[in-house]
């Protein structure tokens, strides 16, 4: 290996860490932000945090789905019975449900970055079914500062209900106490379901279509000799 091969080879070993994955799978698209077991871990950098921000507020099907989710749910239940029903009102919940769930990944991010510490999801480098699940639901409540060690995510916790309990001044006859319980523990669930695939999903769904074009050989087209020649 001469040097400048292992000039490469340092540079790019020494990119693969967790600190700006500015490419991420399409599979992370679906499923969240994720820190795959395969990569060093590393703070994030502020421009990592602007995308985390970004794709899990609007950007991510994720969001759209917890917020269909929510609104369907309350639009059965009739909640609030203000809204009435009819597609109207189903926008109406719709619209609220997104509105909440943007205001609390947005608190709780900006308190993860008040505080350094990390809003992304660690996959677990451990093996077995069930201590991944342990580690993808333990993540609801814990995370890493700046250092790497693992703390309570209470920006994650606060930022949750104190949203939820906010969210009562645009959401017609509720109460700030049953709100906010209600939207939090909605944050909590719904951020299990999100650990579990980002824990479980492959990071690279889309490899074997990709690998057989790849892989597909090219047969050059040779021209017939002229019969002049």
């Amino acid at each position: 290996m001469n040097f400048t091969s292992l000039a490469i080879f340092v540079a790019t070993v020494s990119a693969q860490d967790s600190s700006n994955i500015t490419r991420p799978s399409q599979s992370d698209m679906l499923v969240g932000t994720r820190v795959p077991r395969d990569l060093v871990w590393k703070t994030p950098t502020s421009e990592e945090r602007w995308r985390v921000w970004g794709r899990g507020i609007g950007a991510s099907p994720g969001s759209y789905i917890r917020t269909f989710v929510t609104a369907t749910e309350n639009h059965l239940g009739n909640s609030p019975r203000d809204y009435g029903q009819g597609w109207g009102p189903y926008g109406k919940r719709f619209g609220n449900s997104f509105l909440t769930y943007g205001l609390q990944d947005t608190a709780s991010q900006g308190l993860a970055a008040t505080a350094g510490y990390e809003m992304r999801y660690i996959q677990c480098k451990c093996t077995g079914v069930l201590r991944r699940i342990g580690h993808a639901f333990a993540f609801n409540f814990i995370t890493y500062d700046r250092t790497g060690k693992k703390v309570f995510n209470w920006p994650s916790i606060a930022g949750s209900y104190a949203v939820g309990m906010l969210s009562t001044q645009y959401t017609p006859n509720q109460k700030w106490s049953a709100q906010g319980i209600q939207a939090g523990n909605s944050a909590i669930y719904f951020g299990f379901a999100s650990s579990l695939l980002q824990e479980f999903t492959p990071s690279k769904l889309f490899a074997r279509r990709k690998k057989s074009q790849a892989t597909t050989p090219y047969t050059p087209t040779i021209p017939a000799k002229s019969s002049s020649q």
